[in-house]
């Protein structure tokens, strides 16, 4: 094994060098330590050079969202750099407005397709209520005509979706095919179908995912972005493209670019500095 850098990476999921020190909220690797960053950050002031966490602010409610700033300069040492990746707000309302005045004024099935995916990218991860939500119906259709937009736009984890769209899941369906076998059904009628079924399935359990981390809390542009690590300390902010970075031998670690492809092609990417 290589040995630690004394570089962070929060909330890493599957995205992490086994150099770093990986932290996030459940692991399935041995490279990657399991806290509950709500809570902050594990570890001393002033302990480490490098600072990443990517996708991951978004999740956060906005008002946790300084908190956990302010945690990550005070785990840095002075001098020290913090790049954060998010979804580019930005970018997603360009998309959208542009494929809006396209249908108000000339449309196209292509318009009209990506203007749909759009909705979805700016929407659907808000207010979803399971896993995937209609992203992932869209990426399960039989035929995308607009399937090049869709995946320059989403990368690797639409890539996977799309490859996998056949796998199955416990659903709705399932859930009444099931209350229609049972005699309970035919003791108790359609009550025990909304007690028993429509009532732990569609409401428990739909306020369990909403909470358990999927969902964008929050979205954030180059101005809120840098007002946020401002507010919070930083300093010499800076955007970035996901190929350069203040960090040492950057491209070495595949964070945000993986043989060669951007791993999240429309997101922003910001540095900043503890003074």
């Amino acid at each position: 094994m290589k040995n630690k850098l004394n570089y962070l990476n929060l909330g890493c999921g599957k995205k992490f060098h086994n150099s770093w020190v990986n932290v996030d909220m459940t692991s399935n690797s041995k490279d990657v330590q399991t806290y509950n960053l709500l809570k902050g950050i594990p570890f001393s002031d002033n302990s480490f050079e490098v600072i990443y966490h990517s996708h991951f602010l978004e999740h956060l409610p906005k008002e946790k969202a300084a908190d956990f700033i302010k945690e990550c300069n005070r785990v840095l040492k002075t001098d020290g750099i913090i790049r954060v990746v998010v979804p580019d707000l930005e970018n997603i309302v360009d998309e959208y407005k542009k494929f809006l005045k396209q249908n108000l004024e000339n449309p196209n099935e292509m318009s009209e397709v990506n203007y749909e995916w759009i909705m979805m990218e700016m929407y659907d991860q808000t207010v979803r209520n399971y896993s995937g939500g209609q992203m992932s119906e869209f990426l399960k259709r039989d035929n995308i005509i607009n399937e090049k937009y869709v995946l320059d736009r989403i990368g690797h984890v639409g890539r996977n979706i799309r490859d996998n769209y056949l796998k199955n899941d416990n659903s709705f369906a399932k859930n009444i095919k099931k209350v229609f076998s049972s005699p309970a059904m035919f003791r108790n009628g359609f009550k025990y179908f909304f007690n028993k079924i429509f009532y732990r399935t569609k409401v428990s359990k739909i306020g369990k995912f909403r909470l358990g981390g999927e969902i964008h809390m929050w979205m954030y542009d180059r101005y809120s972005l840098q007002k946020l690590l401002k507010d919070c300390g930083f300093v010499n902010i800076s955007l970035k493209n996901p190929y350069e970075s203040y960090i040492p031998n950057w491209s070495e670690y595949q964070l945000d670019v993986k043989d060669g492809l951007v791993i999240d092609p429309t997101s922003l990417f910001m540095e900043a500095q503890k003074k």
